[in-house]
């Protein structure tokens, strides 16, 4: 068995034949997901959609929702409210992303809305899921200036340094490893997978986003995490029967999924 920990398969991408690629999962061997929500307006239809068997969620505010509108107490009222549900398994993915704009209003807002959704998580004991575009260090200085630690979560799509993936962590976080890892350019990322603790990983697709090697130029699918696997193995030289017992013991430990 193993556990895609992030999907987006209320994703536009998906509406033509969700359901086929979710049966299509559980024949390779998916038998749970986790559906990550990060648009206020998406947050009821999730709720709807975790109903679906084997599915969970996660609430959460995006950076990217930052840009245009600041969000009202309201919003962050909603999110404590909704996120309650049993089958919501974290916080997310909520974060910082400064790749298009490092004006102080955009880095002033998303800090603000990190931390008051960190307080969220941290009231209703939930994990959260990180996202982090051009802003390791800033979030790890972030972290550090208000004592945030230990801090239980996963860093969704790692993309830094093997220094800033060991300082998170320390912080107590996961890192969470998708498609990206099966391309050849992304030698550093295959050196984190290899030296640092692998009962700190958890794998993702982040469908219908950054699909696997084999899979470029097409949209991807909770089946392809196969082949982050299959990577993960090759770098650690060990054998995927290993690999996935520990990736889904990892999961289960971190989501508390049942």
């Amino acid at each position: 068995m193993i556990i895609d920990t992030h999907t987006h398969l209320l994703d536009t991408k998906f509406d033509n034949d969700r359901f086929s690629v979710i049966e299509k999962a559980y024949l390779t061997g998916i038998k749970k997901f986790l559906e990550v929500s990060c648009d206020i307006e998406s947050w009821d239809t999730a709720i709807h959609f975790s109903d679906t068997k084997n599915m969970f969620i996660a609430l959460g505010i995006h950076p990217y929702n930052l840009i245009k509108n600041k969000p009202e107490k309201k919003s962050y009222d909603k999110l404590h409210f909704l996120a309650r549900a049993k089958k919501c398994l974290a916080i997310g993915e909520i974060g910082l992303d400064f790749h298009y704009n490092r004006s102080n209003e955009i880095i002033n807002n998303q800090i603000e809305c990190l931390l008051k959704q960190l307080n969220i998580a941290h009231k209703l004991n939930k994990p959260v899921i990180l996202h982090c575009r051009d802003a390791y260090d800033d979030m790890i200085n972030i972290f550090r200036k208000n004592k945030i630690a230990p801090l239980k979560g996963v860093v969704h799509c790692f993309s830094g340094t093997l220094k800033q993936a060991l300082e998170l962590l320390d912080f107590g976080l996961y890192l969470g490893i998708g498609g990206k890892l099966t391309y050849r350019k992304e030698k550093i990322l295959k050196q984190i997978v290899y030296k640092i603790d692998i009962n700190k990983l958890v794998v993702e697709t982040d469908c219908p986003y950054l699909p696997p090697k084999k899979y470029v130029g097409t949209r991807n699918e909770p089946s392809y995490i196969t082949e982050t696997v299959k990577e993960i193995t090759r770098i650690r030289k060990t054998t995927i029967t290993h690999i996935e017992d520990i990736l889904t013991k990892n999961a289960l430990n971190l989501f508390k999924f049942y």
